[in-house]
């Protein structure tokens, strides 16, 4: 089985242009949050892209746990689902915790979602 490439071609911080087919990644950004319909211990964020919306539910993080900094943010397709990673100019980053994930990007960090889980099939 072989995963899909999520390389990305040029640094996360100058991925905030339009789309194009040879760009992986989209900028979202996040719009609103609400219960997650399928867990009940997890919040679901909204955000929009340039291809249209997407939505995604996050552990809560745990409570007494401070806000982290907010490092930019790729989310990406693993072997077993999304994966949250702390983005780096070449698109790779270690994995984060989802609750971990959910406190930066709700402390403003940046966030790029891979094109394959916005328009699926393309």
């Amino acid at each position: 089985m072989s995963l899909p490439d999520t390389r990305v071609e040029e640094p996360i911080g100058t991925c905030t242009g339009g789309p194009s087919s040879a760009e992986p990644f989209l900028r979202a950004t996040l719009t609103g949050t609400r219960p997650c319909p399928a867990r009940p211990e997890y919040v679901e964020l909204c955000f929009s892209t340039p291809e249209g919306p997407w939505n995604w539910c996050f552990p809560e993080p745990p409570k007494g746990r401070g806000r982290r900094r907010a490092a930019p943010i790729a989310l990406t397709l693993g072997a077993y689902g999304v994966q949250a990673r702390l983005a780096r100019g070449d698109g790779s980053g270690p994995v984060l915790d989802g609750s971990a994930a959910l406190s930066m990007i709700m402390a403003g960090a940046a966030v790029v979602v891979a094109r394959q889980l916005v328009t699926p099939g393309r």
